[in-house]
């Protein structure tokens, strides 16, 4: 299982890479990389009155020095907060969160046997888990599994246009309707005939 699960560590050995700007007013440049064995910080110096390049400022330890090493735990609560703190001490021991570093016909197996409201707020994690929460591919299976009416052209024509999500949580009678003006267009469509617009069915106001 751990052969496995190591598998998704990518071949450059890094498990973590995080970059972001320190806290107002300071505006140096800070990455947490953490590879197999170490955890390291690194600090660009951004300053007007500093001229050239110069290289970065490094902290690092192996895992094991981690949980007694205040200096590199304090800069990375000074620039990512605690959460980013606990976060990396979770890897230092082991707590790898496999899950993201998933390919994606993966996760959307198990994403499919969620309930909504674990979809949802999974959906919030990060932009990754965004997109495939709200993928067509993914709400396509729900439907399918939840749904005891078989999947016609017509249906599949309008979650074509109007996605597989939204044709999940449409009242289903409102879905009826729909499926109805869709067949009608089809036939019309596959007849040659010319489709009449939903203008033509409005009615001018000529009383003066």
């Amino acid at each position: 299982e751990s052969v496995k699960m190591a598998s998704l560590i990518p071949e450059n050995g890094v498990v973590f890479d995080y970059s972001s700007q320190a806290p107002s007013p300071c505006k140096d440049f800070c990455q947490i990389l953490i590879t197999k064995k170490e955890v390291i910080f690194r600090l660009w110096k951004i300053s007007p009155r500093v001229e050239g390049k110069f290289p970065p400022t490094e902290i690092r330890g192996p895992y094991e020095d981690f949980e007694y090493d205040e200096r590199l735990q304090s800069e990375i609560h000074r620039v990512f907060g605690k959460g980013m703190v606990e976060y990396v001490h979770g890897i230092t021991q082991g707590r790898l969160d496999y899950l993201p570093r998933l390919e994606n016909d993966i996760a959307l197996r198990i994403i499919r046997f969620l309930e909504l409201e674990d979809i949802a707020h999974l959906a919030q994690v990060s932009k990754h888990f965004r997109d495939l929460c709200s993928s067509n591919e993914l709400w396509e299976k729900i439907y399918i599994d939840s749904s005891e009416t078989p999947v016609t052209d017509e249906l599949r024509d309008l979650a074509e246009k109007e996605g597989w999500k939204k044709l999940f949580f449409t009242n289903k009678l409102q879905l009826q309707v729909q499926l109805r003006r869709q067949a009608r267009k089809r036939k019309l469509s596959e007849k040659g005939e010319g489709l009449v617009p939903e203008e033509a069915f409005m009615t001018e106001n000529t009383d003066e």
